[in-house]
């Protein structure tokens, strides 16, 4: 049935699936993890998998784990993708490869990796990043565990002082792990040093019961990540030993003496490494709800044209207002996230090799920002896929619900959306100074923050689009810088009177940002899919700019003309996605059972998979007569004495 959307395809499927993937060995490397959940008959998708209990799915999960183990080097961050491939549920190992692992390489000393890293790649040292808590998340800096140095066993005694400094959501602490990188308010003769990491044994080797003084636990359901065991965690009085604290930037002495060098917001840096992943995976599950919804949409006829023929609802303009924007900012989304994963790479390896932070800003800068944006724009779009595909979106097997139940809770988690705008908007009011006063100190990727005013004649090219964009983030820069600056006291003013102008502002930072990556990617990457990938990078464009260009109009710079001239060019561009759109989202590369839906298969009826599903795989129909009729006569015996 869709053979025929394939054949008209635009564009060389091949040479997209290269881009989307940051080339032919990534691609080549995806298809060959792909291949092994496919043929695994443990990772064949399970559609009644809802049906089970959490203590069942998280037990299943764990069995899936080992199994990937077996074939898989999950302690390869090239394997992170598994967690898109994985069907139902990420892999019991994420955290400790994803934080812990790029914690211990950022923060320890050589003297520590040498002792403890071949252990934890080979899982032999499971541990989780404990550092939320439950009355601070975000706030890191007024986390309230304690480490006190006892100068007389030169120990640290590591205590919960109170119920909000109970640890409290990290993964793979409920259940699993033995070790956890805790980090704690440093204390040594009564004076603080802010909080640093210890890594220590929480459970027995021999029982895997909590060591005395440590209380663990699962936190209990949570929407999404169902099968991940957040978990809690508090301390009595617990004695870890001194090489407990991860020790390459700050060091206690036997006798109480406190060292330091290196830059102190090292500590953030496992935590930009998880952020990097978010960006650079996660976002692949956006064009995985989209791939669902194109090829639903395709499937799916309704309502009779002219010739008495049903017509597909991908043929509505409605529907392609809803997809094709999300369509255009998934491979924007994919563009960016390929420029901020170099850069996380290349400060990484500053910091760690060279002890070289002069990257450390600018990434973490860029980095907060596409966290908060590429995250929302995730769940959002597994939102209107959803809606897209009418009733049948909602079933869990579309495939699609669990898309929203599993990213949403990344707007979250790893830096809360909010705070994170908000230290970019830091870095853009620390450019904006340097534009007036040191103009060569400013990165290339803020210099439009010098910009006034634009000229341009045509608003809907890329250049124009581009250049607009910048113009408003950085009339909503100023604007914002004009609001702080107003009251006399700074910190009132950025917690109680401008922090919406300076949130709104950094938001509008990594549609800009997007644009160069995307214009980069066409000049510098595309060959025969220049064309369709500009018609997309014009949509997400003007998109971005129709969706907030409250910079634009402070300053009367965009007219009405203007406006229309955006709606109505974003409008004449559909029918050329139209064509490609099946294309465009199975460049993916994405198999049947990577999707985990019924109502999108590479071929088939999908009337007829629901039905097989509902009528002979559901597994709450195995009984002919349900239990629970018992309780309709005794609801009617209720019912008869009222």
């Amino acid at each position: 049935m869709l053979e025929a959307e394939r054949k008209q395809g635009q564009f060389p499927l091949l040479e997209m699936s290269h881009l989307l993937y940051g080339g032919k060995d990534q691609f080549d490397k995806f298809l060959e993890r792909q291949s092994f959940f496919d043929n695994h008959p443990m990772f064949k998708v399970n559609h009644d998998f809802y049906n089970k209990s959490r203590q069942d799915q998280i037990l299943l999960n764990a069995e899936r784990t080992v199994e990937a183990m077996k074939k898989l080097s999950l302690a390869d961050p090239n394997y992170y993708t598994p967690n898109v491939l994985c069907p139902q549920g990420i892999f019991i190992s994420t955290v400790h490869f994803a934080m812990v692992i790029p914690a211990f390489q950022v923060l320890a000393s050589d003297d520590q990796i040498s002792k403890w890293m071949t252990s934890l790649k080979n899982f032999s040292a499971f541990g989780c990043y404990a550092q939320t808590e439950l009355g601070h998340g975000s706030d890191v800096q007024n986390l309230k565990t304690v480490a006190v140095f006892d100068k007389q066993t030169s120990e640290f005694v590591i205590h919960t002082p109170n119920i909000e400094a109970t640890k409290f959501w990290p993964g793979e602490l409920g259940l699993y792990c033995e070790f956890a990188l805790v980090f704690a308010q440093l204390q040594v003769d009564g004076k603080g040093y802010g909080v640093h990491p210890f890594w220590i044994r929480i459970r027995d080797k021999e029982t895997h019961k909590p060591l005395s003084g440590i209380e663990i636990g699962d936190i209990g359901p949570k929407m999404g990540y169902a099968v991940k065991d957040n978990g809690f965690m508090s301390f009595d009085h617990y004695r870890a030993p001194l090489d407990s604290l991860l020790n390459r930037y700050i060091k206690v002495s036997k006798d109480g003496k406190v060292e330091r060098q290196g830059n102190p917001k090292v500590g953030y840096g496992s935590m930009m490494y998880m952020r990097n992943i978010l960006c650079d995976q996660y976002t692949k599950f956006g064009g995985r709800a989209l791939a669902i919804a194109v090829r639903y949409s395709l499937y799916r006829k309704q309502f009779k044209d002219d010739n008495k023929q049903e017509i597909r609802i991908l043929d509505y303009q409605c529907q392609q207002q809803k997809l094709f924007p999300l369509l255009a900012e998934f491979y924007a989304c994919v563009f960016g996230s390929v420029k901020i994963k170099e850069l996380v790479n290349e400060n990484f390896n500053r910091i760690s090799q060279k002890n070289d932070f002069s990257l450390l800003g600018l990434t973490h800068a860029v980095l907060s920002g596409a966290k908060a944006n590429y995250t929302y724009f995730v769940s959002n779009c597994a939102e209107w896929c959803r809606l897209s595909c009418g009733g049948h979106g909602f079933a869990h097997y579309s495939g699609l619900p669990v898309i929203f139940f599993e990213m949403s809770p990344n707007i979250t988690l790893e830096g809360e959306n909010t705070i994170l705008n908000l230290q970019l908007a830091r870095y853009l009011l620390k450019q904006l100074q340097h534009v007036v006063q040191k103009p060569s100190a400013v990165p290339e990727f803020f210099k439009f923050l010098s910009l006034e005013t634009a000229k341009v004649d045509d608003v809907t090219t890329i250049e124009s689009l581009i250049t607009l964009l910048g113009l408003n983030c950085a009339n909503l820069t100023k604007y914002a810088a004009q609001k702080l600056m107003s009251h006399p006291d700074m910190k009132e003013s950025w917690d109680t009177k401008s922090g919406i102008a300076l949130a709104k502002a950094a938001s509008t930072f990594i549609p800009y940002f997007n644009m160069l990556c995307f214009l980069d990617t066409i000049n510098n990457k595309a060959k025969e899919t220049k064309e369709i990938l500009t018609v997309l990078a014009r949509i997400y464009g003007i998109t971005m700019l129709l969706n907030n260009m409250q910079g634009l109009l402070l300053k009367n710079q965009l007219s009405s003309q203007q406006i229309k001239a955006l709606q109505d060019t974003r409008e004449s561009l559909y029918p050329i996605i139209r064509v490609n759109a099946l294309c465009l989202v199975e460049a993916q590369g994405l198999s049947d059972n990577s999707l985990q839906s019924l109502i999108a298969p590479r071929e088939g009826d999908v009337y007829m998979n629901m039905y097989n599903f509902a009528s002979k795989e559901n597994s709450l129909n195995k009984q002919q007569v349900h239990n629970g009729i018992n309780y309709i006569q005794k609801m009617r015996e209720v019912n008869a004495k009222l």
